[in-house]
């Protein structure tokens, strides 16, 4: 058994874990329930803001449908 040392808490759901790969799982998860920095909070607003003053109607779904190539293959 190795030890590893994270001086961060890291709040994870749990302390024990089988296997790497379940670790891992547990990080990508830890990841996902993280907080949005102000940078990105600022991008969305800026995007949402955008999106509420854009004076075309966009795509509609048929359109976009239909914009989709497949590749055979």
């Amino acid at each position: 058994m190795t030890t590893i040392i994270i001086d961060k808490d890291l709040n994870f759901s749990k302390t024990h874990f089988r296997n790497i790969e379940e670790l891992q799982m547990e990080i990508l998860l830890m990841n996902e329930r993280s907080e949005l920095s102000p940078e990105h909070i600022r991008v969305l607003k800026e995007r949402e803001a955008e999106a509420d003053n854009a004076t075309d109607d966009g795509f509609t779904f048929e359109e976009l449908k239909a914009s989709i190539r497949r590749k055979n293959g």
